[in-house]
């Protein structure tokens, strides 16, 4: 047996921390080839690679990515922010970056905002004093802070959700304002005439604001009353769905279509509405924009704005490794369009 294999680990002194050299012995390699190893898998061969691995594993070797970024000028590190991930919607964006960008060694930090802009940008702020690659942002509402320290972080940049004229670089998204016309052209052709819209009160969620001002000018043009705008405060809290449905239903205000900016909200106007006697779509038509593997498995099934999640962030991904390779992309801002998914609830 090669004496490497059976030599005690030396740890560093003051930490305790196995070091690059114990995996070295282990693995039967260079320091240098580890080295390769941790800054980018490909550039050794699949045998070492696994070796490597193995011998990680071993000795519970962890590398200090803060020596190494400074070292390199990178961390390997991709920062995406999401509004919630309580949220499903956002969970599909964060898996496919993931999936993207894990084979060529980068890992993935998320961070939550509470569509709240001064909480985006601390964590803004938070990952790029930690030298992070590349950040991922859902929307376009910033803070002029946030705008500036991401304009001189010369990092790569990804914007979700949103197709903006301008963006800080570039952009995956979907016509948020084209998405609310196609609801309300739906009700339209449904034979609905009253309608009724549910949005959060999050000042930070410009999409869900797009969506609702196409809803909007999209009834007017039909020439319907203007729509009754109802709010709530908890975007992913479906326990509210009795209040709306009260407030859907009011005299004098009752509406027969309601478009939901959220999916969340709109199940839960469609599990508490036989509850209250209220008949879906009998007495009230529903739709909501963001399809989730729940919306067709309820009954009746859920009509909604279909959004291809995951290639959000695959594309994101992929616009992030052109840059990290020093190539330009083929379109900084790619829309990856939407479909209505007309169910039984209209």
């Amino acid at each position: 047996m090669n004496e490497d294999r059976v030599r005690p680990v030396r740890r560093s002194r003051g930490t305790g921390h196995a070091r690059i050299e114990d995996v070295a012995r282990h693995a039967q390699v260079s320091a240098q080839t580890v080295s390769r190893f941790f800054r980018d898998p490909r550039q050794v061969s699949s045998g070492v690679a696994e070796r490597i691995r193995m011998s990680v594993e071993a000795i519970g070797y962890v590398p200090n990515l803060v020596a190494g970024a400074l070292a390199s000028n990178r961390s390997f590190i991709v920062a995406i922010l999401v509004p919630t991930i309580a949220n499903p919607i956002h969970a599909a964006p964060v898996q496919a970056l993931s999936d993207i960008l894990r084979p060529a060694g980068y890992q993935v930090l998320v961070g939550t905002t509470d569509y709240d802009p001064t909480r985006e940008q601390d964590l803004v702020a938070a990952f790029i004093g930690r030298r992070v690659d590349g950040i991922v942002l859902t929307g376009t509402s910033f803070t002029d802070y946030t705008a500036r320290i991401l304009a001189r972080a010369c990092i790569p940049v990804v914007q979700l959700w949103e197709l903006p004229r301008h963006p800080i670089d570039m952009a995956v998204g979907v016509d948020n304002d084209a998405a609310g016309i196609a609801v309300a052209r739906h009700f339209f052709e449904r034979g609905y005439r009253r309608f009724a819209v549910l949005g959060h009160d999050a000042a930070g969620d410009t999409r869900s604001a797009a969506r609702l001002d196409g809803f909007d000018r999209e009834t007017r043009r039909l020439g319907l009353a203007p729509p009754h705008h109802f709010s709530y405060s908890r975007p992913t809290d479906m326990t509210q769905a009795a209040e709306m449905l009260a407030r859907l239903k009011a005299p004098g205000r009752e509406a027969d279509a309601v478009f939901c900016v959220g999916a969340p909200i709109a199940i839960g106007l469609v599990l508490t509405a036989p509850k209250l006697g209220i008949a879906i779509p009998g007495e009230l038509a529903v739709a909501a924009f963001g399809d989730n593997d729940l919306a067709p498995l309820l009954s009746p099934a859920l009509t909604t704005v279909g959004i291809p999640r995951y290639e959000l962030g695959r594309k994101a991904g992929e616009m992030l490794l052109r840059r990290f390779a020093g190539q330009q992309v083929e379109a900084p801002v790619v829309d990856i369009g939407f479909t209505l998914l007309a169910r039984e609830t209209t």
